[in-house]
């Protein structure tokens, strides 16, 4: 027999699956990988010239590894067009979202089966 929780889970996978934008999301995670992989500033500031050579330096690191990156994205694409990068984003986001409404579907059923508990 198909349960309540079971059916509150389907629907906000559905949901979620749906209503995601993968795009944003994987452009926020180029941009964090790339904060983590990029030095941030160094010694050798002590001049506005070399303060503006090495802000020029890492911008332009920055951008050669988000180019990379995104290379990187568009050969996995072409080499496994049936797991594309953005169905996978949509699945971590539909099962999440399931997770989520099920433990809060406990959550708010055991309250209730806890108060008629305590009544009787």
């Amino acid at each position: 027999m198909i349960s309540l929780d079971w059916i509150c889970g389907q629907c906000a996978f559905i949901y979620a699956f749906n209503k995601i934008k993968p795009a944003v999301i994987v452009d926020k995670l180029i941009e964090a990988v790339v904060d983590a992989l990029v030095p941030g500033k160094g010694a050798g500031e002590s001049n506005w010239f070399w303060r503006n050579l090495r802000s020029l330096e890492r911008d332009s690191d920055r951008i050669s590894k988000e180019l990379d990156i995104r290379g990187e994205l568009r050969n996995w694409d072409s080499e496994f067009p049936f797991f594309h990068h953005e169905l996978i984003v949509r699945y971590a986001a539909g099962f999440l979202a399931s997770a989520v409404a099920v433990a809060a579907f406990g959550q708010v059923r055991s309250l209730f089966s806890s108060s008629k508990r305590s009544r009787y």
